[in-house]
């Protein structure tokens, strides 16, 4: 087996950390809607709006670290290409994921005010 060195070893765990908070994230959408009682009907859209938020929290997450590493990295070529590299695939998997959570965003941002406009005016 071979050695891990500085934090490439640390790496596998960190990663199963941001995994496990970006599922608390996801989950989270999902539970505030289900308190607020949206209907079974909405599942899927649910579903796709609750995965796309926590990937795109966690692609943020992603984003961010690899554009403070391009910043703090040596006056390298080969390590700046690399960084260049690691933005690319957080922006692509970014792009991924704004274009999936449009429609199931739309179609709960509009349910959202239907119910909103049902509610009675409050006095006072």
């Amino acid at each position: 087996m071979a050695e891990s060195n500085g934090d490439a070893g640390d790496a596998p765990e960190a990663d199963l950390g941001l995994a496990r908070h970006t599922a608390v994230v996801s989950h989270s959408v999902v539970i505030k809607f289900q308190e607020m009682g949206l209907p079974e009907d909405f599942n899927a859209e649910l579903a796709s709006l609750s995965s796309d938020l926590g990937d795109l929290w966690s692609a943020q997450k992603s984003l961010t670290e690899s554009l403070e590493a391009l910043v703090e990295s040596p006056h390298d070529w080969e390590a700046a290409g690399n960084h260049l590299v690691d933005l690319r695939s957080s922006i692509d998997h970014m792009a991924w994921h704004i274009s999936s959570v449009r429609r199931p965003l739309t179609k709960i941002t509009q349910f959202a005010y239907r119910k909103a406009a049902e509610r009675p005016e409050s006095t006072g």
